[in-house]
C-alpha cells in the first residue's frame, strides 16, 4: 500500500510541475469595420484557455478594447456568440432568441441594430454564415 501511494505522490508531482511549465496565452483578435464617411468601429474577441475555448466578444469604437481579460463590462461571453452583417452604415447583430446582447454602444455614423433569431432562424443564417454568402458573418472570423 505504501508504494501506491509513494507512486500517486510522485505521479501528481510531475504533473503540477509539468502544468507549471507550460504557459497559455489570451488570444486577441480584432475586426476593423469603416463607415462611408471614415468612423472606424471594431468587433474585438478574446479568446483563453488551453485550447482558446472561452471567449469574450465586443464591439466598440476602440480597438484595443477587450485585449484583457480585466475589461470585459459589455462583453458578450461564449464561442460565437453572434452573426453580424455591414452594410450601407449599419452593422446588424443577429443572436439566439433567449440571450441577452447589448453593447451599450453608439457611434456618429455607424447604426448598431439587434435582432434575435428563433433557434431555426439562427441555425440557417449560422449556415450562411459559415460559407460567407450574404454578407454574414461569425464573430469572431
Amino acid at each position: 500500500m505504501k508504494l501506491v501511494s509513494k507512486f500517486y505522490l510522485m505521479t501528481i508531482s510531475i504533473i503540477l510541475l509539468l502544468n507549471s511549465c507550460v504557459e497559455t496565452h489570451d488570444t486577441f483578435s480584432c475586426k476593423e469595420l469603416v463607415s462611408s464617411k471614415g468612423e472606424k468601429i471594431y468587433i474585438n474577441t478574446l479568446n483563453w484557455g488551453m485550447t482558446d475555448d472561452k471567449q469574450y466578444t465586443i464591439v466598440s469604437g476602440d480597438k484595443n478594447r477587450l485585449e484583457e481579460r480585466k475589461d470585459t463590462i459589455n462583453g458578450v461571453r461564449g464561442l460565437n456568440p453572434f452573426i453580424y452583417k455591414f452594410s450601407n452604415d449599419t452593422l446588424t447583430v443577429f443572436f439566439q432568441k433567449g440571450k441577452k446582447i447589448d453593447f451599450k454602444q453608439e457611434f456618429n455614423t455607424i447604426e448598431l441594430n439587434y435582432i434575435s433569431l428563433e433557434n431555426k432562424n439562427y441555425i440557417e443564417l449560422l449556415s450562411s454564415a459559415k460559407m460567407g454568402k450574404g454578407g454574414y458573418h461569425l464573430a469572431p472570423e
